[in-house]
């Protein structure tokens, strides 16, 4: 619990130079990607949970997804919060539990979720008013089991984690499927419980799987390209990770949660 320490790091983004890592503390914690400490505040609760995901908009807002309870927070890099939206609800501007959010080419917010009747992805515009939302709880393409996190390409396709179903799901910003990679039955691309996706720079996709303790990495064309790491204790080991980052150098920076620390893979080795 103390500066620089974790317990459980779960959430983790990058932005600018800068690694920004949400534990079950209840804090989020910004280091050099040296490791150095930089700062750090406290949320405002975290008795039910901690947030799942944290992402940055274009103007340096840090974003965090508050999943259980039902709400997004805005924050200043500083950690002042700006701004706290959303309420507890099935209906259409409501979340259950929302678990990423991301910022498209049109300043509107994307945001994943799952729960009871809440199996979706939703759009609101820049004023965050709701825009559309797609998915069902099921395991048919298009469907989801438990929606646990998502990210946009450069080219504006919304690649979103279908946990449960052991896959990641491709759309438009319009909902339309445009592809599908992992699931179990796909050979050395297969997926087991994948919890966060990222998308470099250049559009190539990296999938943290929670179930097999590795990274999966794919191409900007979803062909799969080769695993990293493996369960363990050990230099590029996992155990239980939840979350993965890459920086626009192509340096990958995972969560591994169940080890309580964070690992730093150089873009060479990731190559």
């Amino acid at each position: 619990r103390r500066p620089g320490e974790f317990i459980r790091p779960r959430a983790i983004g990058v932005h600018k130079g800068e690694v920004y890592v949400v534990d079950t503390t209840g804090r989020l914690q910004v280091f050099t990607p040296e490791g150095d400490l930089l700062r750090m505040w406290s949320l405002p609760d975290f008795e039910n949970g901690t947030p799942t995901a944290v992402s940055f908009a274009p103007d340096g807002r840090v974003l965090l997804a508050d999943t259980h309870y039902s709400r997004i927070l805005e924050y200043n890099t500083d950690g002042d919060l700006l701004v706290s939206w959303g309420s507890y609800g099935e209906g259409p501007d409501c979340f259950v539990y929302p678990t990423d959010v991301e910022i498209g080419p049109s300043g509107e917010y994307v945001v994943s979720e799952y729960g009871m009747g809440a199996e979706r992805v939703h759009v609101f515009g820049a004023d965050r008013t709701f825009l559309r939302e797609w998915g069902v709880h099921g395991d048919a393409l298009g469907e989801f089991n438990r929606a646990m996190a998502l990210a946009l390409t450069p080219d504006g396709r919304a690649l979103v984690c279908d946990t449960g179903n052991h896959r990641v799901q491709v759309f438009s910003l319009e909902g339309e499927l445009l592809g599908v990679l992992g699931g179990t039955d796909a050979g050395a691309g297969g997926l087991r419980f994948p919890y966060d996706v990222s998308a470099s720079v250049d559009g190539d996709v990296v999938v943290c799987e929670y179930g097999a303790n590795r990274l999966s990495l794919f191409d900007r064309d979803g062909a799969f390209v080769r695993h990293i790491g493996g369960p363990g204790r050990g230099p590029a080991q996992f155990s239980g990770p939840r979350g993965a980052a890459v920086d626009e150098f192509g340096t990958l920076y995972v969560a591994d949660t169940d080890n309580d620390r964070i690992q730093v893979i150089r873009s060479e080795a990731a190559a």
